[in-house]
């Protein structure tokens, strides 16, 4: 290091020290009065002893007095624990913020924390001016930049470990000679460059995870349900887990399980007894160090059997595609001898409407002229829907592209805006194929009978049999996601979480954005939609907290040796090994009558 690229303190400190150690030699003390016999015997003696000033003694004493004092100022206030070392006046950090990084280690804290810490040890360490490149491997800083040490320690204390994206290492161009630390447990991240330093905050703990949850209806029988669910045992022994499956009412199945270490394992609940709604799964294991991952949220359909009446004057396919549905059991009426709506849960109408509105709910197909409908507005032929609701839960997973309508009777909507009634399909034109009513008592009303088109024969009809049963009961239609950004079908949506509080949402053009990091349930609301929406973590790679390259780490000998040899020359070690031989040369030199 040369003199000009000393820190601001340490030159003065320097300069200070030899002023005072110059001013301590320029101060004689005061002689001595002696009194002799006769003073011209010793003026001889001090002519013959000392014929003339001897300044060089007196130089080489201030000069070696000097010397100790800055080595030691040195060696005090050393340079490298205020600059930022070879990497110069710049540094770059980078966290990794992935799920495992929450993890919590043994000392209560968790590797997160520990990473945050490291990080801000090593800015605080660095002198003010330094510019540092501070980012982090989930993205949570969009636009990574240099900046001053301060900015980046606030910038610092907004970050937190994130989910739902794959962990990368964002790092400037031209960067090789740059002072580059990455601070990571090694779970997550991929390869790291050979020229960044790796700073490990793993630590191996043990945990258990869910890693899979679905409920599922038996193809056997689907009024019986079961809850699948997977458990993943990532400590490197075999463990105990209980795990306990809730619904709705309090019914609850808890079971202990043993489960190999760095396995899973697959357990089938029978939940037949549940009613329909929310399900949860969770599992507890002592000392587990990853409580994400111990639960997982899923719905429960209402499995109870349906009573279903079908009114028409004949519709044998009709007729056999209501049968085959699950939970339905159906009665046939012909439309002469239908009376009331009494002793049904839904009814189905083909080709004809009653005069009264019906008390529950109603599928109608084509139907006859009611003063409870819209009224008809004209009869069209040759009929194709151009544009459909893809996100309602009616027509979910359902496509109305290759349909064609032989015959319709579209209705007049205008002035029914306050009775809820919604277009689900239109024709060219907006003209409505498709007319849904949720206010009150739901209804679906199609333009044209099941005859006169093709959407029997398509491949979606049963599954749009199934969403109309499920809406006309009530049925809240559920999604799944996995934490982090989520993004649901339904624009302008609010979303509320299970107590009630709304979360910030963002609308795109045919949806809508939020942010979950913690598993839970959610329900989604729109002007024309309601569905529920469980969010899991439900991924094994991260419940895996323990695969980590670090772990493999060793240390090696010869790097031991050479960190040993490199103490052992450290610049504060040699400043104060050579103030301490510059002290006995002093010493022995004086006593030599070398030195003052």
């Amino acid at each position: 290091m040369s003199v000009q690229a000393l820190p601001p303190y340490l030159a003065l400190a320097l300069i200070a020290v030899a002023a005072i150690v110059a001013l301590l030699y320029w101060l004689k003390p005061p002689p001595r009065t002696i009194v002799v016999a006769s003073s011209l015997v010793w003026d001889r003696v001090l002519r013959e002893s000392h014929p003339s000033p001897d300044r060089l003694r007196w130089w080489l004493s201030l000069l070696l007095a000097t010397l100790i004092a800055a080595m030691i100022v040195s060696a005090v206030l050393p340079p490298s624990a205020a600059t930022p070392g070879a990497a110069g006046s710049t540094l770059i950090i980078v966290l990794d913020n992935s799920p495992t990084m929450a993890t919590r280690t043994t000392d209560g804290a968790t590797r997160w924390d520990h990473a945050v810490a490291r990080a801000r040890a090593l800015m605080e360490s660095r002198a003010v001016g330094t510019q540092v490149w501070l980012a982090d491997s989930m993205r949570r800083v969009a636009t990574p930049a240099f900046r001053n040490r301060d900015d980046a320690l606030a910038q610092l204390a907004s970050l937190q470990v994130s989910y739902g994206l794959a962990p990368a290492l964002p790092f400037p161009e031209q960067f090789a000679a740059i002072e580059a630390i990455v601070i990571t447990d090694g779970v997550s991240l991929g390869p790291v460059p050979a020229h960044v330093r790796l700073e490990s905050v793993f630590e191996s703990v043990e945990n258990a995870g869910i890693t899979a949850f679905e409920v599922r209806a038996l193809p056997a029988d689907p009024r019986r349900y079961l809850a699948y669910v997977e458990l993943f045992n990532a400590s490197g022994v075999e463990k105990r887990i209980e795990l306990t499956v809730v619904g709705v009412g309090g019914k609850r199945i808890s079971r202990v399980v043993s489960v190999a270490p760095n396995s899973p394992r697959n357990e089938m609940v029978d939940i037949s007894d549940f009613g329909g709604g929310p399900v949860r799964a969770s599992i507890a294991m002592p000392g587990d160090g990853f409580a994400i991952d111990d639960v997982a949220y899923s719905i429960l359909p209402a499995h109870r059997v349906m009573r279903v009446a079908l009114v028409t004057d004949g519709n044998a396919f009709l007729e056999k595609s209501l049968q085959v549905q699950p939970r339905v059991n159906m009665t046939v009426i012909a439309p002469a001898r239908y009376a009331d709506d009494r002793n049904y849960d839904a009814i189905v109408f083909d080709r004809f409407a009653p005069k009264a509105r019906p008390h529950v709910p109603a599928l109608l197909f084509r139907p006859s002229r009611a003063e409870w409908l819209p009224p008809r507005h004209k009869e069209i032929a040759n009929v194709s829907a151009t544009s459909w609701n893809t996100v309602h839960p009616l027509l979910e997973n359902i496509s109305l592209l290759d349909l064609s309508v032989d015959r319709a009777a579209v209705a007049d909507l205008r002035g029914r805006t306050q009775d809820a009634e919604a277009v689900l399909a239109s024709r060219p034109g907006g003209e409505p194929l498709i007319v849904a009513h949720e206010g009150g008592v739901r209804w679906v009303s199609f333009a044209f009978a099941l005859d006169d088109s093709n959407f029997a024969l398509h491949a979606g009809f049963p599954i749009f049999l199934n969403n109309a049963l499920n809406w006309m009961w009530g049925e809240q239609a559920h999604i799944k996601r996995g934490l982090g950004v989520v993004e649901v079908p339904v624009s302008d949506a609010r979303v509320m979480t299970a107590d009630g509080t709304e979360l910030p949402t963002h609308s795109t053009g045919g949806g809508s954005l939020f942010e979950v990091d913690v598993p839970g349930l959610f329900t989604v609301v729109s002007a024309h939609q309601r569905l529920r929406l469980a969010v899991n973590l439900l991924d094994r790679r991260i419940s895996d907290v323990n695969n980590s390259r670090l772990a493999q780490v060793k240390p090696d000998p010869e790097a031991l040796i050479a960190a040993k040899r490199s103490f052992a020359f450290d610049p504060w070690f040699a400043l104060l090994l050579a103030a301490a031989l510059l002290l006995l040369f002093e010493w022995w030199s004086w006593n030599r009558r070398m030195t003052v």
